[in-house]
């Protein structure tokens, strides 16, 4: 899930169909100890350096060295993991992986279009409403609400494709896709059910603001 789920996927020039797994988190932070850390490894700059060449990212030799290049390629291929993040969250290996399976962006001086579905699985998409249910109504969804809902969210990803446009110099824009937890909260939001546990936290706070008058 965007946001929430993150998902890998195969490519066509059709979309596709595939399972997402669980979400992780990035940060300014997170991405500095790791070039930290990698930095200090001969092995692990090797290995990254193969895979950011076999993507596209990396035009240098596979030396085992920290070099200026190797940080570039590894600063582009950031990037543009961050932007596809926006949409749907993908690790860093994950999506190096993805990407040589995609072609990269070559720079080759063609213009690609690649549309991908992902679909949560319903694991993922029940422990997503079972917490949405609790923090939006109170109380745990049941069977029927479960259903209803991952019903709903898989026909949504259905519809809202994610699409990678790759320009002409390699550049990567991507589109489309569903952030299902907003997706999920918005049509929460709207039950009967939630509509009261607000009435009643209101009521609380009048209540508790009204005592702090005494």
């Amino acid at each position: 899930m965007a946001g929430t789920i993150r998902g890998r996927g195969k490519q066509n020039n059709a979309s596709e169909v595939t399972d997402q797994g669980t979400p992780t988190s990035t940060s300014l932070t997170e991405y500095t100890e790791f070039k930290k850390a990698l930095a200090k490894s001969p092995a692990l700059i090797t290995g990254y350096q193969k895979l950011l060449k076999s993507a596209k990212f990396y035009k240098g030799t596979v030396n085992g060295k920290y070099t200026p290049a190797f940080q570039k390629a590894l600063d582009a291929a950031e990037e543009q993991r961050l932007s596809i993040a926006a949409i749907r969250p993908i690790g860093r290996d994950e999506f190096l992986a993805e990407q040589v399976t995609l072609g990269g962006g070559t720079g080759d001086g063609k213009a690609r279009t690649i549309s991908q579905t992902y679909i949560a699985s319903d694991t993922d998409i029940d422990a997503l409403v079972e917490r949405l249910y609790q923090k939006l109504t109170g109380y745990k969804p049941s069977a029927k609400e479960l259903a209803a809902a991952r019903k709903d969210l898989k026909r949504q990803e259905q519809l809202n494709p994610t699409v990678q446009k790759y320009d002409a110099s390699g550049n990567l824009v991507q589109s489309g896709g569903i952030n299902e937890e907003q997706y999920l909260t918005s049509k929460i939001s709207q039950t009967g059910a939630a509509e009261k546990s607000r009435a009643q936290t209101a009521n609380e706070l009048l209540l508790k603001e009204l005592g702090g008058l005494q």
